[in-house]
């Protein structure tokens, strides 16, 4: 069966409307007519290439039934991701090189997505365990090594 929209979607807001989209069987022409925006808009706003206003989104939620807040958060992503780059990893406090991994990771079934989450922790688990080092007590500090001395 062919797909509604055929597009290879860039951020996170373009694949979950394009992802819906196809499984309502809707294309461009279709949602833009419905939503009452332009076919121009719509193909944009699926590819990636342009950002929704928010009542352009809201309008696009509604007929594609998708929740508003969650849709919103993904433009919001894309949008700071767009200006910033890793950054939004770093402030959502996760490691920034899993920035590496987002641009697939909505690719994949939650099926795949247990099996990378297992592979993982499988691998670290296997690593040796390393006992975290210590802070000294504020207002004490770490014991210096005894100085040698030298014999002459």
């Amino acid at each position: 069966m062919a797909l509604a929209v055929d597009l290879h979607p860039e951020g996170r807001l373009a694949r979950a409307l394009v992802e819906r989209m196809n499984q309502l069987d809707f294309t461009i022409r279709q949602l833009a007519q419905r939503a009452g925006l332009t076919y121009e808009h719509i193909r944009k706003l699926a590819k990636g290439e342009a950002h929704p206003s928010r009542l352009a989104l809201q309008e696009l939620c509604r007929v594609l039934q998708l929740d508003p807040g969650r849709m919103e958060s993904l433009a919001i992503a894309d949008r700071i991701e767009k200006k910033y780059g890793g950054i939004p990893h770093e402030l959502a406090g996760n490691h920034p090189e899993l920035s590496l991994l987002a641009p697939w990771w909505d690719m994949l079934t939650p099926e795949q997505k247990e099996l990378f989450r297992i592979e993982i922790r499988s691998v670290a688990e296997a690593n040796p365990r390393q006992q975290p080092l210590r802070k000294p007590a504020r207002g004490t500090s770490l014991p210096q090594p005894a100085a040698r001395r030298s014999r002459r």
